[in-house]
């Protein structure tokens, strides 16, 4: 163990940081240490200085200096520091059912017990087993009896990486139901997860259409080498399974192979609602399958569909396995998936459809089990707990541990951190100040007080009240006051980017704000498991929240805050996700006595609370009150007491409420003023009911005020005053209703008159470095969208009206680009100022495609491709994106810019009349090479013909990824190559078939005659080359070498290549 010996300074305590009695130790023990990052960042310190003190460096007092600079934390005062008793448990093992635990518990090679003096967090509602499984300390974890789904599932997996912080990854070992089609699988077969997706989570796009918006889940890269090296293990040991079966469960003979039939029945055929068993179902129906030599069970790897309901349809599991390309069917991983990296190990027991019932549950429950304790043995050990004999000081040059932290830090900055804090007003006068002298904000900053509410205070309000307002107060205030210490903040922005709206943006700029702030705690980062985490680029949500914890746990006397505004602005099942954390890491704060503060403000959510904290509802006060009769008295022209009293109390506590019927009153007053009391008994309470009468009294240029509705709700990017100007005439103009001549301003007050008048008063310009045009508030969106405002104002827009409003935004558009290409010459448009004569025009060209492709779901678009193309091609290939060079030649396929600006309806409709991908030009040579590079999901599964929800494209992106390739490296990896023949040396076989199945040559040549076989053969890749010679490969070809196939793979060594090439060609021996 490492020993901390107390000196009279602290020099001396660091100094003999490594010094480490021999009497504690045996010198041929393995024992483990637990590397705490702040320890870890301690040591290395210590052992540098101790380098520059051997070598007489002058640099050794400044080392020295610099690290008794650092604080230490309160819980290191004891005389050895021991190691957490959770701390060894770096594998977590997840159930859903007692069967699937059972199973567990019985391969478990060594049962551990929890110390009685354990201290499990208040708050974690799991029951634990403990044990080890070969060098892997395991946890295991259920879900509660009955309570199933994906979000009880995630809830399991949120107390057990708080409780076990050392946990590395998972494995979710239980029973599924399989989806039998091109694989042919049994039950008691296991399925390995290598992709998970939720296939319930989408929208109702129509009676009968469902439009899935899930995102595919990947096996992370920790399990790619260990399932590689099992696989190969099993190729040389038969029945290795089996074996493990019959050895683990042979005291538990339930767990053994049922001795059962194995029916499979046809999709149409429903099993008898009053039969328990299939004894009496038609035999007539059952599906002829080949008998196997052996009751082995089988390993298939692939896509696992998971969901929140049981699959009990035949013919709904067809469909559905048929669009994901899944294997099987479950209820949980998808909940666990982005909480920790995970795999999925599936036993089959049923069959998804009508005819489930539980005989094989156990046998297959026990098969996942052996499946994953092989899985273990041979999985590297966890690098968060070290084991080994007592090592040497290491030595690690401080220059790169710092490139390293300086790296992570970077990687989480993004450039619209701060863009909602920034358009958020600030407090007018002396409004909100009597939020500071409030007792439940007093209590909040009492320390005596933090074991009472875990330092949370939630501010909640009704829509408009102006609770971001009250939050950027508080803040500002707040860290005005409290100059030494680090004080962050953090605004939702649910119509912002993407990293504005999601805890994931969330997390990197609280982790970034801490880091700053307390630069001695960037020793953090120096955690082996960020490292192999941050290779691929930025960090995944469980490294953020493991990095976040770890400073917060290492803060010591230091005091952190943070304020956290518009709650509602970001995902339900995020912010669920995020208080539940955030009462995890403040029960172990308050635990060790941290100064840790939260501030949330949010709308009221009745089903999202913190069991500790202190709740104020920003419209019951009576400073707020005060508040808005205040603003009133100050902002209404005519001086009537009575009138303010009544509109303050009329506003509900709604701020926003007040500043509209102001402006109503004060232009009401500026006409003579006759109707003015009427006028308020007339206006409605209620935000959604005075949008409403707002345009009700305004029914004039309603064309008008629809186009600039439409561009705010659905523009790809939020317009410049000037664009929405021009796009808004453009769209007029296309109706014939405005004049013809190009509309201009050149103020700032022009642009705001421009803006309030065409949003009749519900937009405004956001100030910013870029000024853009935005609702004045959320609550005009929802009254548009979910207060079905614009059915109301618009009814021809219908049900589905994203579809039409796409279709009239595309024309706006087109009827752009027509108008500048007829009054600007091929001079003109190479000239910079044409952008500015016309600033819609960089917008019409990059984003009508995509306005296009939105429409396609449900409009025709040929004539408009068609037109596009013979048209404004040029358009879009001389007009400049981001400063970067021109993207196309004008020799440009339709398909490939469609590839390029990921556009997969719009694909789909090319495709139809010409389903040729393997259009040779540009830069990036192919389409899908395109897509693949410019990471477009969708429009790779539509060049593929595959969904476009899922499918084999997402699979290739994943795992470029995690090759760690960028932009350049990236297309670096497709040079001399067709898509067919990258498929195959990359070893995508599911990706070959596909281009196999859209007409692929199997046999075509490349410049030194070399079909792509000569790929797979020399690359070792069985099932590609087994693949290339089921579809007609030629293994005698002979390439310009004088060499065949099989000759490369000899030379390359790949024995089994040769042995099982020769058995599909010529058959068995």
């Amino acid at each position: 163990m490492l020993v901390r010996q107390q000196g009279s300074t602290k020099t001396s305590i660091y100094q003999n940081w490594y010094n480490v009695a021999a009497s504690d130790i045996p010198s041929q023990l393995s024992f483990q240490i637990n590397l705490d990052p702040l320890a870890n960042g301690l040591l290395r310190e210590c052992q540098a200085m101790e380098n520059l003190r051997e070598t007489g460096s002058p640099h050794f007092h400044g080392r020295q200096n610099r690290i008794q600079d650092l604080q230490i934390p309160d819980s290191w005062t004891s005389q050895k520091a021991s190691l957490a008793w959770s701390d060894r448990y770096t594998v977590a093992w997840i159930c859903a059912l007692h069967t699937e635990l059972a199973a567990a518990q019985a391969i478990l090679d060594e049962d551990h017990t929890i110390p009685f003096e354990a201290n499990l967090p208040t708050l974690d509602s799991n029951t634990y087993t403990l044990g080890s499984i070969g060098h892997h300390d395991v946890v295991i974890a259920c879900l509660p009896t009955t309570q199933y789904g994906t979000v009880n599932a995630a809830n399991v997996i949120a107390h057990l990486i708080r409780t076990f912080t050392s946990v590395r990854f998972g494995l979710f070992v239980g029973i599924g139901g399989g989806a039998p089609g091109q694989a042919d699988i049994r039950l008691g077969d296991i399925v390995v997860g290598t992709r998970v997706m939720q296939y319930d989570l989408g929208k109702a796009i129509g009676p009968d259409d469902f439009q899935r918006t899930a995102t595919p889940r990947t096996c992370h890269q920790l399990f790619g080498t260990a399932i590689t090296a099992l696989r190969a293990k099993m190729e040389r040991e038969e029945n290795m399974i089996s074996k493990a079966i019959r050895q683990e469960f042979e005291r538990y003979p339930k767990y053994t192979h049922p001795e059962l039939p194995d029916r499979l029945f046809i999709p149409n055929y429903s099993h008898p609602s009053t039969d328990d068993n299939c004894d009496d179902c038609d035999s007539t129906k059952l599906i002829f399958r080949s008998i196997r030599a052996t009751k082995d069970p089988l390993i298939h790897y692939g896509g696992i569909a998971s969901g929140n309901q049981v699959m009990r349809s035949a013919t709904q599991r067809d469909q559905i396995a048929q669009q994901l390309n899944v294997l099987c069917f479950e209820m949980e991983a998808a909940g666990v998936m982005d909480a920790l990296p995970c795999l999925p190990i599936r036993g089959i027991c049923d069959y998804s459809d009508s005819h489930k019932n539980k005989d094989w549950q156990r046998y297959s429950a026990a098969a996942a089990a052996a499946y994953a304790k092989e899985l273990l043995t041979i999985f590297p050990a966890a690098g968060t707990v070290l084991r080994a004999v007592l090592p040497e000081p290491v030595h690690i040059a401080p220059s790169f541990q710092e490139k390293h932290r300086e790296k992570f830090i970077q990687s989480l900055w993004f450039d619209e951190m701060g863009n909602r804090e920034n358009a958020i007003g600030d407090a007018q006068g002396e409004t909100c100040r009597w939020f500071l002298e409030q007792p439940s904000y007093r209590s909040w900053l009492d320390p005596q007080n933090l074991d009472q509410h875990h330092g949370f205070l939630w501010i909640r309000g009704k829509p408009g009240a102006g609770k971001s307002t009250m939050m950027k107060f508080a803040y500002q205030n707040y860290r005005y006051m409290s100059r030494n210490t680090v004080v962050a903040k953090f605004f939702f922005n649910a119509h912002g980017e993407v990293l504005e709206r999601t805890i994931e943006g969330m997390y990197r700029s609280l982790i970034l704000q801490l880091l700053k702030g307390y630069s001695s705690l960037q020793c953090v980062l120096d955690d082996s498991i960020i490292d192999t985490e941050s290779i691929s680029g930025r960090p995944s949500l469980w490294i953020l929240k493991r990095v976040l914890c770890s400073v917060i746990l290492n803060l010591g006397n230091r005091a952190f805050t943070c304020f956290i505004d518009a709650l509602d602005e970001c995902d339900e099942q995020q912010t669920m996700d995020m208080v539940q954390y955030f009462e995890e890491v403040a029960e172990q704060a308050a635990g060790s006595h941290i100064p840790l503060r939260i501030c949330f403000s949010s709308r009221h959510y009745p089903y999202i609370i913190v069991n500790r904290g202190i709740q104020l509802t920003l419209e019951d006060h009576p400073g707020h009150f005060q508040d808005l009769y205040d603003y009133v008295s100050r902002s209404l022209q005519i001086r009537d007491t009575v009138l303010c009293h009544k509109l303050a109390r009329k506003a509900s506590g709604v701020f926003l409420w007040v500043v509209l019927v102001v402006n109503i009153l004060n232009k009401e007053y500026r006409h003579g003023g006759l109707a003015l009391r009427r006028k308020v008994e007339e206006i409605p309470s209620g935000l959604s009911n005075l949008f409403r009468n707002i345009l009700e009294r305004g029914p004039e240029n309603m064309e008008d005020f629809k186009l600039c509705i439409l561009w705010i709700l659905c523009a790809k990017r939020p317009l410049t005053p000037a664009e929405l100007h021009h796009a808004i005439w453009s769209g007029l103009r296309h109706q014939d209703i405005v004049d013809q001549q190009l509309p201009y301003f050149n103020t700032q007050s022009q642009a705001e008159m421009c803006v309030i008048s065409s949003s009749k008063g519900l937009a405004e310009i956001k100030k910013a470095k870029r000024p853009t045009v935005q609702f004045i508030h959320e609550s005009v969106r929802d009254f548009l969208v979910q207060d079905r405002g614009l059915r109301e104002l618009w009814p021809d827009l219908g049900l589905d009206w994203e579809i039409p409003s796409h279709e009239t935004l595309k024309n706006c558009c087109n009827a752009y680009m027509d108008y500048v290409s007829m009054r600007s010459t091929t001079h003109q448009n190479s000239q910079p100022s044409l952008y500015k004569t016309f600033p819609f025009l960089s917008y019409a060209c990059h984003e009508v495609l995509h306005h296009a492709d939105v429409a396609a779901r449900g409009r025709c678009q040929e004539g408009f491709l068609h037109s596009f193309f013979m048209h404004h091609q040029t358009t879009i290939i001389d007009c400049p994106r981001d400063h970067r060079p021109q993207y196309y030649t004008p020799r440009a396929s339709l398909l490939y810019i469609l590839a390029s600006e990921d556009c997969p309806n719009l694909i789909r409709t090319v495709l139809q009349k010409s389903p040729n991908i393997d259009i040779l030009g540009e830069r990036h040579r192919y389409p899908l090479f395109a897509a693949l590079i410019h990471r477009n999901r969708d429009s790779v599964a539509a060049l593929l013909d595959a969904p476009s929800t899922v499918g084999v494209g997402v699979d290739v992106l994943e795992r470029l990824n995690a090759m760690g390739s960028y932009y350049g490296k990236l297309s670096d990896h497709f040079k001399g190559h067709t898509p067919f023949s990258w498929a195959v040396a990359y070893n995508y076989v599911s990706l070959a078939r596909l281009l196999l199945n859209k007409g692929a040559d199997v046999n075509e040549h490349d410049s030194i005659g070399q079909s792509p076989i000569f790929l797979s053969s020399y690359g070792g890749h069985e099932a590609m080359t087994g693949l290339l010679i089921e579809k007609g490969a030629d293994v005698n070809l002979r390439d310009t070498y004088k060499r065949s196939p099989l000759s490369w793979a000899s030379m390359a060594g790949h024995t089994d290549v040769i042995y099982w090439a020769g058995r599909r060609f010529y058959g068995p021996c």
